[in-house]
């Protein structure tokens, strides 16, 4: 036999429907926008967040890695450079520390990603992202040069280190370009006559003092090299201090 159901409880089932249907569209619009600042992408994943899976994964793949007071290592490095480029004062030695917390968060206020001291995925937006960590072809974007010359800062001056733990500034350079299939001369000197000049250098060009060289550098941005200065320092983000000889290009 067949079951009935009254009319009038067939009439009371479809507001419900419709209300359900509701509140999930409702939830559906609001979640995107836990994912804003450091705090949020840090905060533990509940129920009404798991609606939103695509919000979660974009969130996780802008940038590097998560860091905080504590925090050591040479993704600590590319963090105090960045903080650098922003007109912070840091030593960048890899570590954590309280001056790296203040830049931290004096940074995150002016940027309004959320004072929380915990750099994250919106902090690393915020500074212009985390370098590519994959070495580049030759046929490749010239800024994954930089990414490559990214790992080694923090490393010693020492006359003669070719690399990976210490350079001298021509070494620095060799080792980098190796790093990405490229073969330079050893010395300044020879990196300078073996490369065509240009005067429109790129990220990843070659800044050279003297004639003949007697320094070189890893072109950044306009003002800004990366380079293995003198003994008694590291291989850092620095201002292009003096009037450069010229700039390389390297094929």
């Amino acid at each position: 036999m067949a079951s009935y159901r009254p009319r009038h409880l067939k009439r009371s089932v479809s507001p419900l429907r419709g209300r359900g249907a509701a509140l999930a569209a409702s939830a559906a619009v609001l979640v995107p926008a836990l994912a804003v600042t450091d705090q949020a992408a840090a905060a533990p994943v509940s129920a009404k967040t798991a609606v939103a899976p695509a919000a979660v994964a974009a969130a996780a793949t802008t940038s590097g890695p998560t860091l905080r007071y504590g925090s050591y290592g040479s993704a600590v490095r590319v963090l105090q450079s960045k903080l650098n480029a922003k007109g912070y004062r840091l030593a960048v030695d890899g570590s954590f520390g309280p001056k790296t917390r203040a830049a931290v968060r004096a940074f995150q206020a002016k940027a309004r990603v959320g004072v929380s001291g915990t750099v994250g995925a919106a902090t690393w937006r915020a500074l212009g992202g985390y370098p590519k960590a994959a070495a580049p072809s030759r046929s490749s974007d010239r800024s994954s040069i930089v990414a490559i010359a990214y790992r080694y800062l923090g490393a010693p001056y020492v006359s003669g280190g070719s690399g990976p733990r210490v350079f001298d500034c021509s070494g620095l350079t060799s080792y980098v370009y190796r790093q990405a299939g490229i073969s330079l001369p050893r010395t300044a000197r020879g990196q300078q006559a073996a490369v065509p000049r240009t005067s429109h250098p790129v990220p990843g060009d070659l800044v050279f003092f003297g004639y003949p060289a007697t320094h070189v550098g890893i072109y950044v941005s306009p003002g800004k090299m990366i380079a293995s200065p003198r003994p008694g320092k590291v291989v850092n983000v620095q201002p292009i201090y003096q009037r450069p000889s010229g700039y390389g290009h390297v094929r």
